[in-house]
């Protein structure tokens, strides 16, 4: 009778499943994930994603959208999982942490024309320090006193952000620079005349699978479960040599 129950419940989880697919949700932000020209969701983090859904009974859509829309969409998905959320302390009750899938590290950024010595995040509050509107630099810079319409410009995408700075509309980015360089070269622009000035190391770090709270919790184990087993077997390192991204020393 326990054996029948069983495989009912297997078979009915299965079927829901199939019938909820959870939806990946992720900005432009290549090469974790993007569109590509045939207009395909591609990517280091999705590829680690399809890893994860591999054998399981879980079916998945992946959709490409600003941060800012980001957070609407999964508090009204409650399938909707976001590949690559830094987690934050005032996040870390807000939703269901699934795994970490990779870091980013976060630096004040200018152009090399850019004179003045800055060798404090404090000395950029006489300037216009720009970042995406809903990431988590956003919540840094207001918390150490940068005001918006004063020094803070907020934008939606990387490509807005690039050619403000080049075109001295703004002083200073913050932002992930692992990418950077493919962001500026996808915008257009020269990488060469870019520095790094401060590395913001009181910024979080670690990119996970964040999903809804409300996200079936036997969903939710399957999928820490299965990023688990793909760290153990080797398959996520082989995932990120294929992008040539470095792998992390703690995963």
């Amino acid at each position: 009778m326990r054996l029948v129950l069983a495989v009912f419940v297997l078979v009915f989880y299965s079927a829901v499943c199939h019938a909820n697919p959870v939806t990946f949700i992720a900005e432009d932000l290549p090469p974790y994930h993007f569109i590509n020209p045939q207009g395909e969701t591609q990517g280091a983090l999705v590829d680690i994603a399809k890893a994860v859904l591999k054998g399981t009974a879980l079916t998945a859509k992946f959709e490409i959208m600003p941060m800012a829309r980001m957070f609407p969409q999964q508090q009204a998905n409650p399938n909707a999982i976001m590949l690559s959320l830094l987690k934050t302390p005032n996040r870390n009750s807000q939703f269901k942490w699934l795994g970490k899938v990779y870091f980013a590290d976060a630096y004040l950024v200018s152009l090399r024309s850019h004179n003045d010595e800055v060798i404090h995040l404090n000395f950029a509050k006489k300037y216009k320090v720009a970042t995406i509107r809903g990431y988590s630099a956003q919540a840094y810079l207001e918390a150490q006193g940068f005001t918006e319409n004063e020094n803070l410009v907020l934008v939606s995408y990387y490509q807005q952000l690039w050619k403000m700075l080049y075109k001295n509309r703004i002083d200073f980015v913050v932002t992930n620079t692992l990418t950077l360089e493919n962001e500026l070269k996808r915008t257009g622009l020269d990488p060469s005349l870019i520095t790094k000035r401060i590395h913001l190391d009181e910024l979080p770090s670690s990119l996970h699978f964040a999903a809804s709270k409300q996200l079936n919790p036997q969903t939710a184990k399957i999928i820490t479960d299965r990023l688990n087993a793909i760290k153990e077997s080797g398959e996520y390192q082989q995932i990120l040599n294929k992008w040539q991204l470095p792998i992390p020393t703690r995963l």
